[in-house]
């Protein structure tokens, strides 16, 4: 309120008050602009020139669409019309190359009074909400990726999981409940439970590693199948590839882990069936002779209980050759698959048959207590290589030269079947029926008795 007794006068009060408007809205963070109703700029109020399209000698006069554009003007000039057909405030957001670049800006048109019929104008406070409009970006972005990211979580076909540093599954999805069934709790410790336990220790120092800042990549990692799926049954075996990368928060510091479990139950299944196709005789079904020295390898590397040692029984089929020269390689064939048979069925449970040579075979024997024991194993692979068999198209003889090696000393597997194949050669030239025992003395030949422990 202007008091017109102060000393002043009415004039000079006015012009003060004037001066305090324009000096607070200068102050302002935001741009106060006078135009009239044909977007002539007639004053211009802010604190900010560098949010001014051009600098203020250049727009006063001017109109909205001459400084910034016809659409832009077109759009005002709208906008005007309703606040001067309503006599109400309208909000406009619109985008602008300023001196400060890009920016979005907010504009609130309002009509300013006046006398009748004086020149209509309006005040367009304009309020910069780049920031604001980035932040909404931000926000839509996460959104739509944390939609992206659900979504292809439940498409892959892989199990997903997160974990935190107090051992909690933050997270898993459709395929890892699968894999792992629905956890009793959302803890590692119940999803645990579904790993078969020979391969926690696997699964715990995996997630250790990785909690420590490392990566961890294809873990072969087996589950128990909690239903049943496909060929799977409840209770079987499923193979999974376990990856691990560590989370961080916004300093850096680990925080959990997520995980990732692909199944590779099928492709595991098939390796095993090449490795053992790659290391079976196909004709005999016996292992092959580099499957055959590679077990004879690990068996004599491997440690023994006090008093137990290894055998290594070699078998030669007699004659081989002149019943594939009589009777022709079919019939050959069928000769070393029964004695294959037999070999099988008259080694002990635990023992491992295999074919080492067009007609020589092997038995390699774990834990067996005493030369003695190694003998009577031998006896019963030679007694049941000794028969008359008939292959279908003729009748043949099978006999073979057996010999063996025992040894409770750790020994090279090279010289261990150097040793029984030396027996053999004893029993072969010896052409008696009767097993030869390679000692470090010479070879002994023990009589071939049948099951009651008569002399053959």
């Amino acid at each position: 309120m202007i008091d017109i007794n102060e000393p002043h006068g009415p004039t000079e009060a006015l012009q003060e008050s004037e001066a305090r408007l324009q000096a607070l809205v200068s102050s302002l963070d935001d741009l106060v602009f006078e135009l009239d109703e044909n977007g002539t700029y007639l004053g211009i109020w802010t604190a900010n020139d560098a949010l001014l399209v051009a600098p203020r000698d250049q727009l006063l006069g001017r109109t909205h669409a001459e400084v910034i554009g016809e659409d832009m003007g077109l759009r005002l000039k709208e906008v005007t019309s309703n606040v001067f057909r309503t006599g109400r405030p309208e909000f406009w957001e619109y985008t602008l190359e300023v001196p400060a670049g890009l920016r979005w800006f907010q504009g609130r048109v309002a009509p300013i009074a006046g006398p009748e019929g004086a020149t209509k104008r309006i005040c367009l406070l304009v309020r910069d909400i780049t920031a604001q409009k980035e932040a909404e970006a931000e926000i839509s972005r996460l959104l739509s990726r944390e939609q992206l990211l659900s979504r292809l979580s439940e498409s892959v076909p892989v199990g997903l999981f997160e974990v935190d540093m107090a051992g909690h599954v933050a997270f898993t999805n459709d395929r890892m409940q699968t894999i792992v069934g629905v956890l009793s709790t959302n803890t590692v410790e119940a999803l645990m439970r579904s790993v078969v336990a020979a391969d926690r220790p696997v699964f715990e120092a995996a997630l250790a590693v990785v909690l420590g800042g490392q990566p961890v990549d294809d873990v072969e990692i087996r589950f128990y199948v909690s239903a049943s799926e496909g060929l799977l049954a409840p209770g079987a075996e499923r193979v999974c590839d376990l990856s691990l990368r560590a989370l961080t928060d916004s300093s850096g510091v680990v925080a959990g882990a997520a995980g990732c479990l692909s199944d590779v139950t099928d492709r595991v299944q098939l390796r095993r069936e090449l490795e053992v196709r790659a290391s079976v005789d196909k004709l005999t079904s016996c292992l092959n002779r580099d499957a055959s020295l590679q077990f004879l390898e690990r068996t004599t590397a491997s440690s023994k209980a006090p008093g137990e040692g290894n055998a290594l029984i070699y078998i030669d089929l007699d004659n081989f050759k002149s019943v594939n020269d009589q009777y022709g390689h079919a019939v050959g064939d069928r000769l070393l698959a029964e004695a294959a048979e037999r070999l099988r069925d008259a080694a002990r449970k635990g023992d491992t048959v295999g074919r080492v040579g067009g007609d020589e075979f092997i038995v390699i024997c774990p834990r067996v207590r005493s030369s003695a024991q190694a003998i009577k194993v031998a006896e019963r692979v030679a007694a049941a290589t000794t028969a008359v068999i008939d292959v279908g198209t003729a009748v043949v003889e099978l006999r073979t030269s057996v010999g063996v090696a025992w040894t409770a000393e750790a020994l090279d597997a090279d010289a261990f079947l150097a040793q029984a194949d030396s027996a053999m050669y004893q029993s072969k030239r010896t052409a008696r029926k009767g097993v030869t025992l390679f000692t470090t003395s010479g070879c002994s030949i023990a009589p071939l008795r049948d099951d009651s422990g008569s002399p053959v």
